[in-house]
């Protein structure tokens, strides 16, 4: 049996062809570019993101017709408003855009912290919440929002788009700020009320994996898959990774460390705190404490505008190597907030301080090294003082090697780490392949 995963990123779309014992037999990527305007706006048009799936889907000529099961991951929150028939009336707003900073500010002073955070785990940051860009929505563009029949995020298009069938997950639901992560499992009618969002407008919750419906035709054949095949409700990227690096229980740490620095961890006590998410994570009845800072596009940043003599593979392969082994004590901080900071209400900037008449560019790449990774290890040091932490830390991602480690280790002192590597993609399949058999 061969299942096919699919991993939705904001820059480009992974896919790969899994046996049943979840080895990738053939995988492909096909990347993309985001549009962003005015600064603060950050789309992405979801026709060029289904295209590039398409694309994928051609690579796999061997394969193609041997697919039997499809399964998927989603980055978010990737709001879109859709009509009727699933057509997109607004590019996909992610995650990067700060276009709702002043809705915030209207969720605060009509409903306050405490009383949302109380309902949804987090606070209306500008980012992590979709409820602020549906907001923003209503007041600047109100026909595109009356005229939409759902609004949810890519999973809820993607999923109308392969089967017909209107859904969003409990993951991605408690990142809308408008479901009750908490304490019931629903959409809350108190926020949607108390801010006039139409409540029908939200899609039906299924669990992250439900196999709901099968392969239209008009995509099977644009893509050479087989019409009717099943297609499991995909997720977000983060809590698939979970499921991928076989993380199941409260305390188990998962550090994806790529573009950006992301720790989620597994725990079976909803407690809230204001400088960390809180998310229903898959496996029901646990959630997600989550944190997020800039990691690769920080280092990447550097590394053009600081190292036009090295090319990129002397930059990562030796020279940030060379800064790991011989790290010291700099006077030199960065704030590691290049793209803003989706755990703030305050709208922030990156830089550095503590800059001398002395300091080196290695001073400089020192200081993103360590400082992109402060605000994950205080989550972890407020997690570690309610939960009783996994003392190994899986690591995916693309900054993995040998030199982060080593860095890491010395950062989350008395602490393993174990690479376990396309933990979205193994993750997908190990949902959807439980789902199918579940159903049998």
């Amino acid at each position: 049996m061969y299942i096919l995963s699919v991993d939705f990123g904001t820059s480009s779309v992974k896919s790969a062809i899994l046996d049943e014992k979840f080895n990738i037999v053939a995988s492909s990527k096909v990347e993309y570019n985001f549009n962003i305007k005015d600064s603060d706006k950050i789309e992405l048009d979801p026709d060029v993101v289904f295209e590039a799936f398409v694309q994928c889907i051609h690579k796999f000529q061997n394969y193609s017709s041997k697919v039997e099961l499809i399964a998927f991951d989603i980055f978010s929150p990737s709001v879109l408003f859709m009509d009727e028939n699933g057509k997109a009336l607004y590019p996909i707003i992610t995650h990067l855009d700060r276009r709702s900073r002043r809705q915030t500010e209207q969720i605060l002073d009509v409903m306050g912290e405490d009383e949302f955070q109380k309902i949804t785990g987090v606070l209306p940051f500008t980012g992590g919440v979709s409820v602020t860009t549906i907001l923003w929505m209503k007041e600047n563009m109100p026909d595109i929002y009356n005229n939409s029949y759902k609004i949810g995020h890519f999973n809820t298009y993607f999923y109308k788009k392969l089967t017909g069938i209107w859904a969003i997950d409990p993951v991605n639901a408690s990142q809308m700020g408008l479901f009750e992560t908490v304490k019931s499992q629903n959409w809350s009618k108190d926020i949607c009320n108390t801010f006039d969002i139409n409540i029908n407008k939200l899609p039906d919750i299924m669990y992250a994996g439900t196999i709901a419906g099968n392969l239209c035709k008009e995509v099977a054949n644009l893509t050479g898959l087989r019409e009717g095949i099943p297609v499991a409700l995909g997720s977000n990227d983060a809590a698939t990774a979970h499921i991928g690096a076989d993380n199941f229980n409260p305390g188990d740490v998962l550090d994806i460390s790529g573009s950006n620095e992301i720790l989620t961890i597994l725990t079976d006590k909803p407690i809230m705190n204001k400088k960390y998410y809180l998310r229903n994570a898959v496996t029901p009845g646990l959630w997600q404490i989550f944190a997020i800072s800039t990691g690769g596009f920080a280092v990447d940043w550097f590394r053009q505008e600081f190292c036009k003599d090295m090319d990129k593979d002397e930059f990562y392969n030796k020279y940030i190597v060379e800064i790991v082994q011989n790290i010291k004590k700099t006077t030199v901080e960065f704030l590691p907030y290049l793209a803003g900071d989706r755990h703030s209400l305050e709208k922030k900037r990156g830089g550095f301080t503590g800059l001398t008449l002395d300091t080196k560019r290695e001073d400089m790449l020192m200081s993103i090294l360590i400082g992109m990774h402060n605000p994950i290890i205080e989550t972890f040091d407020l997690a570690s003082k309610f939960l009783n932490l996994n003392k190994t830390i899986k690591l995916t991602g693309g900054l993995t090697g040998g030199a982060y480690i080593q860095l890491k280790k010395m950062l989350f002192k008395g602490y393993n780490f174990k690479i376990v590597q396309d933990c979205p993609l193994i993750g997908n399949a190990k949902l959807a392949l439980k789902a199918l058999n579940d159903s049998l």
